[in-house]
């Protein structure tokens, strides 16, 4: 049997409520060229039952179900059982855009070889699915840019497989990272096409704009080390957050929060923290 043209991975952790839209959205696909490796932090809300009963119907699919350390390390354990020639993850509660997805990025793929990632457009939406935002990914801004503000929305990116794999000392900003590296080595085709749904709600970890995440984009942008005043800003954005937290103050990250993105447009995209 030949090898698969896509991996799609799938970390999950007690997301029982959308995993099944997040399965269907991927074994749906017109490509049937493809495994679907769904990485289970041992969850307890019925997703194994709900994982067990698609793999019954389809042999496709490749369930790790075993404790790790974060959404980082999950994904990892994908990638590093790969098969596919394309690689992808899609988190437990997004969705691809239609039936018609991983045809397109395939055809992308094949039209230019030389590329390395295909990325496309997406949409947010809310928890019942419902489209609230569009989001293109090519925002025409010179490259560094991608350096100060993770524009790119992850779901909606394919790369060629060579065992590239994430920094899972981040929590957060792992997958800015990740691309911020794979854009310094490979080519990438922006196609201008909606490829993903990407779920935004308050308790999901990208609606959660904490502390906690101020801290990784200070840390990221001391790691990257191409703006001292971008990380110095970041420290001095993280700090006070911290401080709001610690005083109970939400309506004072907000104020923090506007406040970014003033600097960020009178600064011309030089001075960001989110």
């Amino acid at each position: 049997m030949s090898e698969p043209r896509f991996t799609i991975i799938t970390p999950t952790w007690n997301q029982a409520e959308f995993l099944a839209d997040t399965m269907d959205s991927v074994l749906s696909q017109s490509e049937k060229s493809l495994e679907y490796i769904i990485v289970d932090n041992c969850s307890d809300d019925g997703t194994e039952e709900i994982v067990r009963a698609y793999m019954a119907k389809d042999p496709r699919i490749i369930y790790v179900r075993e404790p790790d350390h974060g959404q980082a390390e999950a994904i990892n354990k994908g990638l590093k059982r790969a098969k596919g020639s394309i690689v992808a993850w899609l988190n437990s509660d997004d969705l691809y855009f239609d039936e018609k997805v991983l045809e397109k990025v395939w055809a992308a793929f094949e039209k230019e070889p030389s590329a390395g990632l295909v990325i496309g457009d997406a949409w947010y939406c809310d928890r019942d699915k419902k489209l609230t935002e569009h989001n293109p990914s090519d925002r025409q801004v010179p490259d560094w840019v991608i350096r100060r503000w993770y524009y790119i929305v992850q779901p909606a990116v394919f790369w060629r497989n060579k065992k590239a794999k994430l920094d899972e000392r981040y929590h957060y900003v792992f997958d800015w990272k990740f691309f911020v590296r794979m854009l310094e080595r490979e080519k990438a085709v922006f196609t201008h096409e909606d490829y993903a749904l990407y779920r935004m709600y308050g308790d999901n970890k990208t609606g959660q704009n904490n502390a906690k995440r101020k801290r990784e984009i200070w840390l990221l942008q001391k790691e990257l080390g191409d703006s001292r005043a971008n990380t110095a800003w970041c420290r001095f954005i993280y700090a006070r957050y911290l401080r709001a937290e610690e005083a109970q103050k939400p309506g004072r990250k907000d104020k923090i929060d506007f406040f970014c993105r003033l600097v960020f447009h009178l600064s011309g995209k030089h001075l960001v923290s989110f």
